[in-house]
């Protein structure tokens, strides 16, 4: 059976349907202006059933409208209860004006201590620090330690280099004269003669695939070493905790030389006072140079190793700092210690050239 059609438009008078958009030549675009027709004046001029509709829904809608504007722009109405209390607006009002009215009045007066009171140092004004040299900064921070055991000594240089470019990276190790004052804990993964010379070098942890077997199970609860050591034959088996070690620092390197044939070298190196450094993404490195109970001239001579290394390590490449621009700045400072001694860099030049 066949449905009836849906009717898809509704039944419009003729003066809303769409006129035929041709127009006699020379007619202007614009829509003639007729003057508007009260609804009873359409009404009755209208002899259409659905104009007759359409003015009645327009005329109703047209008063609830002007009964709404009326609503919304009528007085609101006062409390209609029987007490005489004021409406719940008007009372907070009347407590704010009070509250305000005894408030105390703030003083147009200037406060004397505040006026003479010296103002806050300026960027410039901290750039001006005296540069110590060397020997003066050492001093400076072994005085101004005041904690109850031996602080570290840090030494802190700016470069200028991007570290976000593979070809600026500074990365090194070096062996400080005088050590670092810490006991280090070393461990080296080799099996036969290797891992024989490396005890008799004073490795403390020492041991092939069964070491590597008893970290994978026991995680970082099982390491009990500061640094490690791996000969070439060994960096197969460490693949399977390169997760557990890289995140320490404890990876071997062949970079750092920590991957080597010659462990007992190695060994001696790291127990005799190796340390590395890499610069941070803000072109600083970061050194620990000693104990604050090192002689001057100990920690004078831990710190030009370090910035000759430094030195050493300075890019060649197109875009690198010249040799006047490598270095910006250079501190030195303690553990716990309060501020930090800037350095003098020709100072630094100097007492780098100066070792044998």
């Amino acid at each position: 059976m066949r449905s009836h059609p849906v009717v898809k438009y509704h039944l419009k008078p003729d003066w809303c349907r769409p006129k035929s958009r041709a127009r006699p030549a020379g007619a202007s675009r614009r829509r003639p202006h007729t003057p508007p027709r009260s609804p009873t004046e359409s009404f009755n001029a209208s002899a259409s059933p659905a104009l007759d509709m359409s003015l009645r829904r327009a005329s109703a809608h047209a008063a609830r409208a002007l009964a709404r504007r009326a609503r919304a722009v009528a007085p609101l109405a006062r409390d209609a209860s029987s007490t005489s209390k004021p409406l719940e607006f008007d009372r907070l009002r009347a407590a704010f004006a009070t509250t305000a009215d005894a408030a105390p009045r703030v003083s147009a007066t200037v406060d004397i201590e505040s006026a003479n009171a010296p103002e806050a140092p300026t960027r410039a004004e901290l750039e001006r620090r005296p540069r110590l040299s060397l020997v003066d900064a050492a001093r400076w921070v072994k005085a101004n330690a005041k904690a109850k055991f031996a602080e570290s000594v840090e030494f802190a240089v700016h470069l200028g280099v991007d570290p976000k470019r593979s070809d600026m990276i500074v990365r090194g190790a070096v062996r400080l004269p005088h050590g670092t004052g810490k006991t280090v804990r070393v461990a080296v993964f080799a099996e036969g003669e290797d891992a024989e010379a490396a005890r008799d070098a004073g490795a403390t942890t020492i041991g092939g695939a069964a070491l590597v077997d008893e970290i994978k199970e026991g995680g970082s609860g099982a390491i009990q070493f500061d640094k490690a050591i791996a000969t070439p034959g060994m960096m197969s088996k460490l693949k399977e905790i390169a997760r557990i070690l890289g995140p320490r620092g404890l990876m071997p390197n062949p970079k750092l030389g920590t991957v080597t044939t010659d462990v007992a070298e190695a060994v001696r190196e790291h127990l005799g006072g190796r340390v590395e450094f890499r610069a941070e993404k803000n072109a600083i490195v970061h050194v620990m140079v000693g104990k604050v109970n090192f002689e001057e001239e100990h920690l004078v001579e831990n710190v030009a190793t370090v910035f000759r290394e430094l030195l050493a390590l300075r890019p060649k490449g197109k875009g690198a700092p010249n040799a006047s621009k490598y270095v910006r700045k250079a501190y030195l400072s303690s553990t716990m210690g309060k501020g930090s001694a800037r350095l003098e860099v020709s100072d630094l030049v100097d007492a780098a050239s100066a070792l044998k």
